[in-house]
């Protein structure tokens, strides 16, 4: 079994990760309870047991070693939530109820627990939300689906080579996607909204990644955030970038974030290749005002939509307050990273041509499942564990 073998070096490395997750969990919610221990066991069929009697947690290692790590959270909150039951809610209010009753749903919810992991029985080699998307959307609702669909057309022919062309077709797909979501909004807090994590690869948050992070708040009717990231099966630490929206704008974004990474590099790369030296000040130049140019071409485009329709007001980003008490109850409360010390050198020549670059990039490849990061199986051989 891919849970058996594994040096006690990691296993420690995973009991820390859990603890900090499980003290992270209170501390967003702003709870005190009396103390928990956390451990691990070998069981292939229960995921996670809490142990009421000993105050003690527990994870399966198969779990740790054969699940992407967000599954891992949301059994490790699926067991939180049992405890704090127990430590939460009065006796007479449990009384009668089933471990998986109302008492449990209610709080699971106010948590903001995935309603996946809420459930009696998590399947997690079934139906379970994967941590990055599956495809175009097959799960999606109907009118979310053909929203989706509509805008991928239009996306494709945003790579004409004709720009006016390129541009019409994007500033199109602006204006479908934002009337699409004015109308979600008004219709209240009945629609779907889901939560995905992109995987970065990343250890540190960069100036890179805030831009493509800021696009997608401004321009794709998101909520993002970065959270951390593990691999357990290599004791990795890196950043994750969680997207919450409605399931068609969580699908656009994470196509948005792949296409962003990958021009960038590429064209940073061209760029390289005809003007050689200037190390990573050039090359952080570059990138940050291609970033920059995309951001302003989006803000230009749907300005002059606005001005065509007379004041189309749904290419304003909208209020849209199921989202935003979506995004309260899975981080009521938020860090912000502080900034670096120093100040990094700057390039201007490559800054503008980078952002020249920006401000003519165009999407030039179909919205598909394709650019998915899959969660990589079992490790076929331990690798050797970190120093402490």
């Amino acid at each position: 079994m891919p849970g058996q073998g594994w040096p006690a070096a990691f296993k420690g490395a995973w009991l820390r990760q859990l603890r900090r997750a499980y003290d992270h969990l209170l501390w967003r919610h702003g709870l005190s309870v009396p103390p928990v221990s956390l451990g691990l066991m070998k069981s292939a069929l229960i995921w996670g047991r809490w142990l009421e009697r000993e105050r003690r947690l527990v994870l399966s290692e198969d779990l740790l070693t054969g699940q992407p790590w967000p599954a891992v959270l949301g059994i490790l909150a699926h067991e939180a939530v049992h405890q704090l039951v127990g430590d939460l809610t009065p006796a007479e209010v449990r009384r009668g109820q089933r471990p998986h009753g109302q008492a449990f749903q209610a709080l699971g919810t106010r948590l903001g627990v995935d309603t996946f992991y809420l459930k009696a029985a998590v399947d997690l080699r079934g139906a379970c939300p994967r941590p990055w998307p599956a495809g175009e959307g097959g799960d999606l609702p109907d009118r979310g689906r053909r929203v989706l669909e509509k805008v991928r057309k239009l996306l494709a022919l945003a790579g004409s080579p004709v720009a006016a062309e390129a541009q019409a077709a994007m500033n199109a797909a602006a204006r479908l996607l934002a009337r699409h979501n004015l109308d979600m909004a008004e219709a209240g807090a009945d629609q779907p909204l889901e939560c995905l994590r992109i995987p970065l690869a990343v250890r540190r948050l960069d100036r890179r990644l805030a831009l493509i992070s800021h696009i997608l708040g401004r321009h794709f009717f998101v909520k993002t955030i970065f959270v951390p990231g593990y691999d357990p099966r290599t004791d990795r630490e890196s950043l994750d970038l969680e997207v919450l929206g409605r399931p068609e704008n969580v699908r656009l974004s994470e196509h948005i974030v792949n296409f962003l990474l990958e021009r960038s590099e590429t064209l940073w790369r061209d760029y390289l290749a005809r003007h050689p030296g200037g190390g990573l000040a050039a090359r952080h130049s570059f990138i940050n005002g291609l970033l920059a140019g995309f951001d302003s071409k989006l803000e230009a485009g749907a300005a002059e939509e606005a001005g065509v329709s007379g004041g189309f007001s749904a290419l304003v980003p909208v209020k849209d307050r199921a989202l935003e008490a979506f995004y309260c109850r899975r981080h009521p409360r938020v860090t912000r990273a502080g900034g670096r010390r120093g100040r990094r050198r700057h390039c201007p020549e490559s800054a503008r041509a980078g952002r020249a670059a920006g401000a003519a990039l165009s999407f030039n490849r179909p919205l598909t499942g394709s650019g998915r990061r899959a969660p990589a199986g079992p490790a076929p051989a331990l690798p050797a564990p970190k120093r402490p």
